[in-house]
């Protein structure tokens, strides 16, 4: 099977460890859900990045896999998650046996699929009524974020494409709703963001359209930031409004 484009899995080359770091984690909530509805009890991560939701699935699941194509965020994986294995195939080419698992999770990273393709490989790899979960982390508008986001969108070029050059936020709802699964639960749960200096340009940094340190108007781009967050910034916080989505679908 041909693998997805390269660039995809390069844009987060040399961003691991602000990833790792500076990236928020998912609500407690949302895992005991998953673990309410899976019938059995074998999972694996596709696009684990360095793990942040792989860590989550352990409060519940036990049998846990993950799969990441980028050799850095791997590297950050397995030095957060040692006792997780992760092998670095594509979600459209897993390398996991036929029929092997109950459910597959995609946190964050669904947009840098062929969705077709990725189909195709989830029906391979899941057992009968195994199921897909596609969770984003995704904020919520408010001043703050409009701001942050203009800047981005002056000094990164990337950012124009959104997710991955495909759909809006609204457009990838009614996909996943409507479009891609033979059936889909929606579940939705609050979990607010709260970032300090340090954290917020780190997360920043980390995002896939960032520019790098080597790049032109880098400076530029970090100051313009720390404006943004000295004008929003409460006790020397910033919170970023965000509900994290989950459709749970079959094929």
């Amino acid at each position: 099977m041909n693998s997805p484009k390269m660039e995809n899995k390069d844009f987060f080359t040399k961003k691991s460890e602000d990833y790792s770091r500076y990236r928020p984690s998912y609500p407690a909530a949302a895992i005991s859900w998953l673990w309410e509805k899976c019938i059995g009890k074998c999972v694996v991560d596709i696009g684990a990045g360095t793990g942040i939701f792989t860590k989550c699935l352990k409060q519940c699941f036990e049998d846990i896999y993950a799969v990441e194509p980028n050799g850095d965020m791997r590297k950050q994986f397995n030095l957060f998650l040692p006792d997780i294995p992760c092998t670095g195939g594509y979600a459209e080419d897993t390398g996991l046996p036929n029929a092997s698992i109950d459910l597959i999770t995609v946190a964050q990273a669904f947009h840098w699929f062929d969705e077709d393709k990725f189909k195709l490989e989830a029906m391979r790899i899941l057992r009968p009524n195994g199921r897909v979960a596609i969770i984003w982390n995704t904020s919520v508008k408010n001043d703050f974020s409009v701001a942050r986001d203009k800047v981005c969108q002056k000094y990164c070029p990337r950012f124009s494409r959104g997710y991955a050059g495909k759909r809006t936020v609204e457009e990838g709802d009614v996909f996943l709703r409507s479009i891609y699964f033979k059936d889909v639960e929606f579940v939705e749960f609050d979990n607010p963001f709260a970032m300090d200096y340090d954290s917020f340009i780190g997360n920043i940094r980390s995002r896939s359209y960032a520019i790098l340190p080597n790049e032109k108007h880098y400076d530029d781009f970090i100051k313009e930031c720390g404006r943004v967050f000295n004008k929003y910034a409460v006790d020397g916080l910033v919170v970023e409004n965000q509900k994290t989505t989950i459709y749970l679908g079959r094929f």
